[in-house]
């Protein structure tokens, strides 16, 4: 072989015979690339002006998903297409607020119908997470031998369960991202909290995984019925081992298997920030831990869960509040007795922030309802992971004992379950969603009084109101099962039948309530009448409602999240009204 021999990376730019480059021809490749090199910046505007095109065209308010692209997309199932008009004065109210089919009157059923692409429909859906009873079990899957046929028949019969039993929304904005994302909070098992979204483009994000076993952890305060005692139990099994095949057929459809035990996650709120651009913005999350039996806040830095509450005070009795003639002295024993024997809270739901930075929470003990604040809620002091780890034993909220602090006090009471609360679009009204076995009553209670007044009571729907109600809390609205379908089940006595944040407002002041099973009925602010109500036929009961500020009203029921398009948004809370923090030097004097 010759030693002359063309280099097998030798390219054409070099002559063959004497290895040289050929200058010319390079020049005129060096050209060709610095033209190609000024042009490629218009060539990628052309792309991504397409890309903006096509994916915001036709999108907006007046879309249920932004861009042309979606319209080849599978549309949502739609559970709702009209709103009924309760009289003819309403219609005008209800036009402000849904978007109405384009020259639509009022029929024969007084209902108007939605426009479409506004109409509620399902954006997220699962099936059912039945627990099923040896009864109703399907005994061939309960064998070994026989669990593959048993995996291959769920396959092709039902998809596995994600959802287990959805209990409230929060909508939580991303500074980072430049636009917002709404949280759902399971509350089936121990719990997950889930994130769905809707990004820029033309393809919906969906559901992910936010928080695994956001409600039970520990196992501690799983069967820990006695307020004064921790017992070790187990938190539920999170992952869905099965499918709903593994119920017989018969038990599917007559629904006889249990519901799913609830020690998840069953409120969440986005900390309120001192002079943040909108409420919404907050790197913590707080949360109501069921199986743990307590409220906590996520912190963002570090992922440590720290206990906001634990322990509260007692109910009342309703002596210290009705009678006269004991007065103050009635209300200052009971006072003192309540901050000796403080009880862990039990269900704590409704999580709602004052502008002043409290927090307001409920819980349901034995058939009482009670309202809580916990006072300058966004000043607790973080704790590090180390501590957050063993905070799921501690049997108060901080290092020190909470019931010395006195940072919670009472501010309503009555004998039946709290199904909701939501601040007036004015801040100084709480609106209180209660259930008794006789209907639903909407109280509203004012909290421009001296923190250091009694707290009020109030009792289910009667002719004569009791003392409490005619020392602070009134009567909004209230009414009777009567008025709902015979086969819709509203009223169980046992306080997790009647989860959920069943009551929101909008930035007009009316109230969305979820009445009947899968009905909501809207409330006038200034008289309390009902100008509409807004049913969906065939669906499962729901369980909470609440406003995005991405411009829809979402609703939960236990396996699906629907939305409505709305022209009004819900309350947004400023934050330039939360209380500063103390100084040190005025905290330690």
């Amino acid at each position: 072989m010759s030693s002359e021999a063309i280099p097998l990376t030798q390219t054409d730019r070099t002559h063959p015979s004497t290895g040289e480059t050929n200058p010319a021809k390079s020049g005129k490749n060096s050209l060709k690339r610095k033209e190609y090199d000024e042009y490629a910046w218009f060539a990628l505007f052309l792309l991504a002006a397409s890309y903006f095109v096509i994916t915001r065209r036709g999108g907006g308010i007046h879309h249920s998903r932004g861009g042309l692209l979606s319209s080849f997309s599978q549309p949502y199932q739609i559970s709702a297409s009209s709103v009924s008009v309760m009289e003819n004065s309403s219609e005008e109210a209800l036009r402000s607020i849904f978007y109405i089919a384009k020259h639509q009157k009022i029929d024969s059923t007084r209902s108007l119908q939605l426009a479409h692409n506004h109409q509620l429909e399902v954006v997220l859906s699962s099936p059912p997470d039945l627990y099923c009873t040896e009864e109703t079990a399907d005994k061939k899957c309960n064998t070994d031998d026989n669990q593959e046929e048993c995996k291959k028949q769920s396959s092709n019969e039902q998809s596995i369960p994600f959802l287990s039993h959805l209990i409230s929304t929060t909508w939580v904005h991303d500074e980072d991202l430049g636009r917002g994302f709404l949280l759902l909070a399971d509350g089936g098992r121990s719990g997950r909290i889930w994130r769905w979204e809707v990004g820029g483009g033309p393809i919906t994000i969906g559901r992910s995984l936010h928080m695994e076993r956001s409600g039970c952890r520990s196992g501690l305060w799983v069967d820990g019925e006695d307020n004064t005692k921790m017992r070790n139990g187990t938190c539920p099994d999170n992952i869905f081992s099965g499918s709903v095949s593994s119920c017989s057929k018969a038990a599917l459809e007559q629904r006889t298997s249990s519901s799913p035990p609830l020690f998840g996650s069953a409120s969440l709120v986005v900390e309120l920030t001192r002079d943040a651009e909108r409420s919404s913005i907050g790197k913590n999350i707080v949360v109501a831990e069921w199986g743990e039996r307590r409220i906590v806040r996520v912190e963002g830095e570090t992922g440590a869960r720290t206990p906001l509450v634990v322990l509260v005070p007692p109910p009342k009795h309703h002596d210290t509040v009705e009678v006269e003639d004991e007065g103050q002295e009635a209300a200052h024993e009971s006072e003192e007795m309540s901050v000796s024997k403080w009880v862990r809270v039990r269900r704590p739901n409704h999580l709602t922030y004052t502008p002043f930075g409290d927090l307001l929470f409920s819980d349901n003990h034995d058939n009482v309802g009670i309202v809580y604040r916990l006072k300058e809620a966004v000043h607790v002091q973080p704790i590090s992971a180390e501590q957050s780890r063993d905070a799921h034993g501690w049997e108060r909220s901080t290092m020190e004992d909470q019931a010395n602090q006195n940072n919670i006090d009472i501010l309503f009471q009555t004998d039946a379950l709290i199904e909701g609360l939501a601040l007036g679009s004015d801040y100084s009204m709480l609106y209180i969603l209660v259930a008794s076995p006789i209907g639903k009553t909407v109280y509203r209670v004012s909290l421009d009084s001296d923190d250091d007044e009694d707290s009020v009571s109030g009792d289910a729907p009667s002719d004569e109101p009791n003392e409490g109600e005619r020392v602070g809390a009134s009567v909004f609205y209230s009414m009777s099962y009567g008025d709902c379908e015979e086969d819709q089940l509203i009223y169980n006595d046992h306080a997790s039948s009647s989860v959920g944040s069943k009551l929101s407002v909008d930035a007009q002041g009316t109230l969305y309530m979820i009445t009947c099973s899968s009905t909501v009925m809207l409330l006038s602010q200034e008289q309390g009448k009902v100008i509409g109500t807004l049913a969906s036929l065939g669906s499962e009961s729901f369980t909470s409602i609440g406003f995005g500020e991405d411009g829809y009203l979402y609703i939960t029921s236990p396996n699906e999240l629907h939305r409505v398009k709305t022209r009004i948004g819900g309350v947004t809370l400023p934050t330039n009204l939360v209380v500063p923090q103390p100084a040190k030097s005025a905290t330690s004097a």
